[in-house]
């Protein structure tokens, strides 16, 4: 754990490809900030079907990256409420999908603001998937965040 804002615990995940950053995040009431500059598409793929897996309620974009990002992940939220034949697993719940030009704002708007009706969010994950490049401003992020609650 971060921290804790706003009865929230705050985790900071590095995505890496040679750790077992999935198994570091939570399976249920949780909230995803995505961080994403210029990742690779295959990479954000398989992050966005993997926290569907672990039945995030919200996914929250930041970085460079974050319209396509957001574009990617409502592209997989909408193939699998289509997708008759195999059924590729939904949580029960809606997935809310945002995404956020200013960076801070987005962290901030993710730990105080988002509130979803049908899940409690219990849990702010940081999926910071910059190798470590945006650390700086997550930080600030969290400090604004707890500053302003």
């Amino acid at each position: 754990m971060v921290r804790r804002i706003n009865s929230r615990d705050i985790l900071l995940v590095e995505y890496n490809t040679a750790q077992n950053w999935y198994a570091q995040i939570p399976t249920k009431n949780w909230l995803c900030v995505l961080v994403s500059d210029d990742r690779e598409r295959r990479y954000l793929d398989e992050v966005i079907v993997k926290i569907i897996l672990k039945d995030v309620c919200w996914i929250a974009t930041v970085g460079k990256q974050c319209e396509k990002v957001h574009d990617w992940a409502d592209e997989e939220i909408l193939f699998r409420k289509v997708e008759e034949e195999d059924e590729p697993y939904l949580p029960k719940h809606d997935i809310m999908t945002t995404w956020h030009h200013d960076f801070e704002e987005g962290i901030w708007f993710s730990i105080i603001a988002a509130n979803d009706a049908e899940i409690d969010i219990e849990t702010v994950v940081i999926l910071d998937m910059t190798n470590g490049q945006r650390q700086a401003d997550i930080q600030a992020a969290l400090d604004k965040a707890e500053n302003d609650k």
